[in-house]
This record gives structure tokens, sequence and C-alpha cells, in this order.
């Protein structure tokens, strides 16, 4: 199966993360994860995703200091926020390189859809 591109998965919950990356893969997205904001970050030094799901409450540097780290780079993959928490999600809505958010807990169906419409939004 071709790649339907690359995503970079930034998620501290162990279970989430790996339904969602089994999930994607199963899709044909070519997936890196990692467990926390600084992993992800070191991720980005190799890879290069066309979306990037972030999770917005994590240990080493959480979801607001990754998209800072993104801008501060000139990453411009589209950013998938995800958060069981109120405040995650409207900190995720100020940010502009932020193009959909989803609630926790969720389907991984919908994150797949989601992350096939944030890739399409930015053309690649």
């Amino acid at each position: 199966m071709e790649s339907q591109g690359n995503v970079l998965l930034i998620d501290d919950d162990d279970i989430c993360r790996e339904l969602f990356t089994y999930t994607l893969e199963r899709s044909g997205w070519t997936v890196r994860s990692a467990g926390d904001g600084l992993s992800g970050l070191r991720i980005l030094d190799v890879f290069r995703p066309d979306v990037i799901v972030l999770d917005m409450r994590l240990p080493a540097a959480d979801g607001t200091s990754v998209l800072d780290r993104l801008d501060e780079r000139g990453i411009k993959a589209a950013v998938i926020a995800i958060s069981g928490y109120d405040d995650g999600i409207d900190i995720a809505r100020a940010h502009p390189q932020v193009l959909a958010m989803i609630r926790k807990p969720f389907e991984p169906d919908e994150l797949v859809r989601t992350v096939a419409r944030a890739k399409t939004h930015l053309g690649k």
C-alpha cells in the first residue's frame, strides 16, 4: 500500500498512542510517535510529517511549547490538537497552525478522517 503521508503522533497515554498508531498505519499512513513533547521535537530533527497529532497536556514540553517550537523551526505541518480538557482545546484554538481539535475520548476512525482532511487542507 502506498503511503498516504507522514504523521507524527505525540501523546503521553501509551494505550492511546499505540491504538492510534496502529489505526493510522492500517489506513496507509507512515507514523512516528512520541510520549512527550521533547521526544516529539527530537523526532522532527529527522522526520518531516505532513500532519502532527498533538496532545495538549504532555510531560517534558506541553502542547503549547511544542507549537511554539514548530514556529521557531519553521515547520509547516498541519496540527490536530487533542485534549480531554477544555483549557487544552481553548489554547489550541488560538494557534494558527492548528487546523482541527478533537476532544478525548474519540474513536480512532475519527482521527483517521481528521488527519486526511488536514493533509488535504494543506494541499499535500
